[in-house]
C-alpha cells in the first residue's frame, strides 16, 4: 500500500528529483551553447538568466534527493512559475516550441505536486528518496562487461 504506479514513495520522490536535476543540467548546457555559439538558442530564451535557473533546478533537485521538503516546495513554485511564463508566451507568440516547453514544465509541476505526499511520509519515517539512476546503472553494467571480457 502507498505505492503509486508500482513505485514506492522513495522511488517516486527519487525519480522526481532525478527529473529536476536532468532538466537543470539540460538548461545549463543549452544556455552555455546559446552564450557561446548559437543565436537560435539565445532567441528561444536561453542565456545567462536561464543558466542560473538551470543551476537552481540542479540545486533544488539535489535538495529533494536529500529529503529537504523546502527544496521540493521551491522546485514546485519554480516550475509553476515557468509554466505560467510559457503559457503567457504561448498566448502571445503561438509557437510549437513554446507549447512543448509549456507542456514539459506543466508535467514536471504535476510530478512535483504528486511527490509532496510521499515526501511527507519519507520525512515521518526517516527514509531517504531512492538515489538510483537508470543511466548510471546502465553505465556501471557496461563497465563491468568491458572489464570482464
Amino acid at each position: 500500500m502507498g505505492e503509486k504506479y508500482g513505485f514506492s514513495q522513495a522511488q517516486q520522490v527519487g525519480k522526481t528529483a532525478n527529473l529536476v536535476i536532468f532538466l537543470g543540467i539540460l538548461g545549463v548546457v543549452l544556455s552555455v551553447a546559446a552564450l557561446t555559439m548559437s543565436d537560435r538558442l539565445a532567441r528561444r530564451g536561453y542565456g545567462t538568466f536561464y543558466a542560473f535557473t538551470g543551476l537552481l533546478m540542479v540545486g533544488l533537485g539535489y535538495g529533494v534527493r536529500y529529503r529537504y521538503k523546502y527544496c521540493l516546495n521551491a522546485a514546485l513554485i519554480l516550475f509553476v512559475a515557468l509554466s505560467c511564463h510559457f503559457l503567457y508566451r504561448f498566448v502571445v507568440y503561438h509557437t510549437a516550441y513554446i507549447l512543448l516547453r509549456l507542456s514539459l514544465s506543466m508535467w514536471v509541476s504535476y510530478r512535483l505536486f504528486q511527490a509532496l505526499s510521499p515526501m511527507k511520509i519519507l520525512i515521518e519515517t526517516n527514509t531517504f528518496p531512492d538515489k538510483t539512476n537508470r543511466f548510471i546503472g546502465f553505465l556501471s553494467r557496461q563497465k563491468k562487461h568491458d572489464h570482464s571480457g
